[in-house]
């Protein structure tokens, strides 16, 4: 075999080699976009399931035996068809749409008149409707057309101040006091009026502007609680006030365990109480005593109270007496 004829048989192999590589790409390529998928089809109120190996919407639903109009539309619910996509065929109605006298027989699948308007290139605003723009379209429905006059117009309107609070440390709490007195803003809107008839039926606003800016109402909130002074003590922020006959106990007085009715230790600081009068749990403070809490009870009833003292000298000192308390907030 000449050199030439080995050349040639080495091209006519590789030829052949080429193309049954490409033959068997293409089968691959055709085999995985024929795969088999079942596919649900929807149209005129009913699901209809098809399997398919078909990837155009179009021949799926040829596939299905079902007929489509030029006016029909319909949607696919994946971004190409596969296993699970849904079909919704949407069936054209024909309306009758009448102009300045003009009638014209149209199908749509628009599903109202408002979008009926906007597929026929109309500004819905610019017509008076009826039916209404809002009203489903059925077959061989008569929308009538009316083009509204428009024009354009200026308006101010009032624009309300807001009330605005602020904490004031020199007021006494519960006082306000007004630091700035509100201001109402005006605002000039540029307004598009449509007419029928002589008669307004809507209007569009095209833009607001401020000609002037509401001034906020300013209210102080006084958080001062003054304070009361009793034989030079400062009476702590207090609710309300009462006369009781105070006395004195140590904390092994009584059971002698050294804790109190509600379970706590007896120390300076705790009173014992007739509950039904002062609750356990509030706080008191007792000109010449100091801060204290209810926490325990003694052999009586109404208003008295005994306080712990820590040592016996105290309680001597203390006796009894009659003292205005205050009960702290």
């Amino acid at each position: 075999m000449t050199v030439k004829e080995l050349l040639l048989h080495h091209t006519k192999f590789a030829r052949v080699l080429l193309c049954t590589t490409l033959i068997f790409i293409m089968s691959v390529v055709v085999g995985f976009s024929r795969i088999s998928k079942n596919v649900c089809i929807v149209v005129d109120g009913q699901t209809k399931m098809i399997n398919t190996i078909n990837n155009d919407p179009k021949d799926i639903i040829r596939q299905a035996g079902i007929k489509i109009g030029t006016a029909d539309k319909y949607v696919i619910s994946t971004k190409n068809i596969k296993d699970g996509t849904t079909i919704t065929i949407h069936r054209a109605v024909p309306v009758m749409v009448q102009l300045n006298n003009n009638t014209q027989k149209i199908k749509t699948t628009a599903g109202n008149v408002e979008n009926l308007l906007k597929n026929l290139g109309y500004n819905p605003l610019n017509f008076y409707t009826m039916p209404a723009g809002n009203a489903a379209l059925s077959p061989n429905m008569l929308i009538r057309l009316e083009p509204l006059i428009d024009k354009i117009i200026f308006r101010e309107s009032q624009e309300p101040f807001n009330t605005v609070y602020q904490n004031d440390d020199s007021l006494p709490k519960g006082e306000t006091k007004v630091v700035q007195e509100g201001a109402n803003g005006i605002a000039r809107f540029m307004v598009k009026e449509y007419y029928k008839g002589g008669k307004k039926v809507d209007e569009e606003i095209l833009q607001k502007s401020m000609i002037k800016n509401s001034v906020p109402k300013v209210i102080a909130k006084g958080t001062y609680s003054p304070q009361t002074v009793v034989n030079g003590e400062i009476i702590p922020a207090y609710s309300s006030t009462m006369y009781v006959e105070a006395t004195a106990y140590l904390p092994t007085d009584g059971s002698g365990s050294g804790y109190t009715a509600t379970g706590i230790e007896a120390h300076h600081g705790v009173v014992a109480v007739d509950p039904d009068v002062i609750p356990y749990g509030t706080r008191l403070y007792i000109p010449g005593y100091g801060e204290a809490v209810a926490a325990d009870t003694g052999g009586f009833s109404g208003r008295r109270i005994d306080l712990c003292m820590d040592s016996y000298s105290e309680a001597m000192s203390w006796g009894r007496r009659n003292v205005k308390i205050y009960i702290l907030q």
